[in-house]
């Protein structure tokens, strides 16, 4: 009799373990803290769930310094069998600027600056908690942004002995920042 009510929690377990991968989504706010000032971002978070482990694709909104939408690819494993766990994640993709020539700094009527293509990657902990259908969900990671850019240097000339080219010379550059990142928000 021992046996068989052995046998019957071997197979449940089993049968736990073999749980089919299923849509999930988040959707979440934050603070970004860094060395300059705090801002906020905005992300949503869609993909797949199986166990323990959940991959998806995102998008959203960082406002750190330079304003932009970042595109990542997310990854999620949960530390506890329980519904009311914790959790670490990465993500990592590229960061598309808001607006092209978010400078509005000009030489000789051409634009300064030239916003590029950057990148950002964060990695961090954080906790769920079950409310009905939905679970809260908080984080707090660790996020590096790069954005590239263009700069115009000044053209100076000394009357016809240095004229100036028909073209600006831009010199590639990129700005990287190291943040702390607080998120809250829902999970579906």
């Amino acid at each position: 009799m021992v046996f068989c009510h052995v046998h019957a929690f071997a197979q449940k377990s089993e049968s736990a373990l073999k749980e089919k991968w299923h849509y999930t989504g988040l959707v979440q706010g934050g603070i970004i803290a860094g060395a300059n000032k705090e801002e906020y971002m905005l992300q949503t978070i869609h993909g797949i769930r199986r166990n323990k482990i959940m991959v998806g694709i995102g998008a959203g909104v960082d406002n750190y310094l330079i304003a932009g939408f970042p595109i990542v690819a997310h990854g999620q494993y949960l530390l506890g069998k329980k519904e009311k766990a914790g959790f670490v994640y990465m993500q990592a993709g590229p960061q598309l600027p808001w607006k092209k020539n978010e400078w509005k700094a000009h030489i000789l009527d051409r634009p300064q600056y030239k916003l590029k293509t950057g990148w950002i990657a964060e990695m961090g902990i954080g906790y769920q908690i079950p409310l009905g259908k939905v679970k809260l969900i908080s984080s707090l990671g660790y996020s590096i942004k790069q954005v590239s850019f263009e700069e115009q240097q000044p053209i100076f000339w000394i009357g016809p002995i240095m004229p100036s080219p028909a073209e600006p010379i831009y010199y590639q550059k990129q700005l990287t920042s190291r943040r702390l990142i607080f998120k809250i928000g829902v999970s579906f």
